[in-house]
């Protein structure tokens, strides 16, 4: 992440001369302005909440997040080591700046040896924060790792990325759909992974309690958007049994 955020203001510094990022300090609401020099920020108002970071600053505030992050299970305290620590206000933001940087040096590899075809192949591919959905490829996990003797390189580095493939063939299951192919076409159907062998010794609750103290107006709601969810989703009107 050093590296990247380094290569980052690099970027911006020799292409547009910004030289520090400034960025609001609420939770839940991330934005940046980039600018040339420090004084640019006396042009805003509610300067309380902003502050001027350097990359040598990112790169404090990403270590003291990664080896500080601490969570409270029963009894114990316990830290995580190993990955991006999940549930933090950034934790999306890292996982996508981090996979795009590697997704982004792979795309400009083959523009550089010209080979178009395969990168038609990768415009239908789709990725949601990690989950990645793949399509028509099926030669994508010879080359999804970093490596000199593969197809481009490689893409991610296996260390601290490795992929496991959750379906394969003609019905996959990505985020909460199920899509199937059949000579019909493609069929969609909600997929939901508590439903799984695994996980069916665990009790779950699938609706609000009716005479919970949550308020009425957020009970409606969950059954209005599951309607809603259900019809954009559903392709036949006997996958709307759920």
């Amino acid at each position: 992440m050093k590296v990247l955020i380094n290569k980052m203001f690099n970027q911006m510094l020799k292409f547009h001369c910004f030289k520090f990022l400034m960025v609001q300090k609420i939770a839940l609401n991330f934005r940046f302005m980039w600018l040339k020099n420090k004084t640019e920020i006396n042009l805003f108002q509610n300067l309380h909440s902003f502050e001027v970071a350097e990359a040598s600053d990112l790169i404090s505030w990403l270590d003291f997040l990664i080896n500080d992050l601490f969570i409270f299970f029963g009894q114990g305290v316990y830290r995580q080591c190993i990955g991006i620590p999940m549930g933090t206000t950034c934790a999306v933001y890292l996982a996508i700046f981090y996979l795009f940087t590697y997704e982004f040096d792979f795309i400009k590899r083959l523009l550089k040896s010209k080979t178009y075809v395969a990168l038609h192949s990768l415009s239908l591919v789709y990725r949601f924060v990690d989950d990645l959905f793949v399509p028509n490829f099926p030669n994508f996990e010879k080359f999804m790792y970093l490596n000199q003797d593969t197809f481009g390189s490689g893409i991610y580095p296996k260390t601290s990325c490795e992929l496991n493939c959750t379906s394969k063939g003609f019905s996959c299951n990505f985020l909460d759909l199920t899509m199937r192919q059949n000579p019909q076409g493609l069929s969609c159907d909600i997929f939901d992974k508590r439903f799984q062998l695994e996980y069916a010794s665990i009790e779950m609750i699938r609706m609000p309690y009716v005479h919970s103290n949550i308020s009425m107006t957020t009970k409606l709601g969950v059954i209005n958007s599951q309607f809603y969810r259900f019809l954009k989703l559903c392709s036949c009107k006997k996958f709307v049994v759920f």
